[in-house]
């Protein structure tokens, strides 16, 4: 994966003609991988790739698919997925894929995983959708245009974030220990400290959680460690549901290139949340 350097731009975002018409190839794409992506969810053979994380013919095999779909609609645009890597563009057009996020549940036969798929424009996520194959239901957004629910083939409804409220009495998701006190080889974050404040600390997982935040299920989600992709969607969609999102360090610019990620109800609830996990708190 190699980086563009970034270009100064005001916000962008689509059009409304622009949104009607990628919203229904998009859920196109995605029905389509789905029947790779669920036909191999029980027993599938489990790869590990050089960093060590697990990757199977399905994560290969919709990745490749969603690719041919967006090549056929938008030929000219940059693609950048975790299986076959790309250009991260900052500027022009560029689509995010994830094509199973939450690979460890997926080997299992656990539902809680999801395709995230989105769009930049010039740097910043404008539109993306966090998908769960096994749930049957899909959240997605788009710049100026709100936060969205449809399950199934049902009519898609407007989701929010819940009410705020402060770490002592949030629910708060989790999908991994990496890079934290609590990992085997330890790390900066201080995950220990935020089990101990939150009001609830529950190991949801990947896009499940971020889905869960924006419909007011969770009140906040932590990821201490991301890669570009599985941020893009999350970003769009935590955003126009009312939410707050940054890396752990409180950084809310260029968010796709950051490598953690905190969203909240709140952005007070945010902010306690990157105190106490980087340790500043008193």
């Amino acid at each position: 994966m190699r980086y563009i350097a970034p270009m100064p731009t005001a916000s962008p975002r689509l059009s409304r003609r622009e949104f009607n018409e990628t919203l229904p190839r998009i859920e196109k794409a995605l029905a389509a991988s789905d029947r790779i992506i669920l036909r191999h969810l029980h027993g599938v053979r489990i790869n590990h790739k050089a960093d060590g994380s697990e990757v199977t013919v399905a994560d290969r095999g919709a990745e490749r698919l969603l690719r041919r779909h967006l090549a056929a609609a938008w030929p000219d645009d940059a693609v950048l997925g975790e299986e076959y890597g790309g250009t991260l563009a900052a500027s022009g057009r560029c689509w995010l894929l994830d094509p199973i996020d939450g690979t460890a549940s997926y080997v299992l036969g656990l539902p809680m995983f999801g395709t995230l798929v989105s769009l930049l424009i010039d740097g910043e996520p404008v539109f993306g959708c966090i998908h769960l194959s096994a749930l049957g239901e899909t959240t997605y957004a788009a710049r100026g245009f709100g936060c969205w629910l449809r399950r199934g083939g049902g009519r898609a409804r407007r989701v929010h974030v819940g009410r705020a409220t402060s770490l002592a009495k949030a629910q708060v998701g989790l999908t991994s220990v990496k890079e934290s006190d609590l990992a085997r080889t330890g790390g900066r974050w201080q995950l220990s400290a935020l089990a101990r404040s939150a009001g609830r600390l529950r190991l949801v997982g990947d896009c499940v959680q971020y889905a869960l935040l924006c419909r007011g299920a969770l009140d906040a989600a932590v990821d201490p460690l991301m890669k570009p992709w599985d941020i893009g969607a999350l970003a769009v969609c935590v955003g126009e549901a009312g939410g707050s999102i940054s890396s752990l360090t409180g950084v809310t610019r260029e968010l796709v290139r950051q490598s953690s990620v905190v969203a909240a109800s709140s952005s007070a609830l945010r902010r306690e949340i990157c105190a106490r996990v980087s340790g500043t708190s008193r």
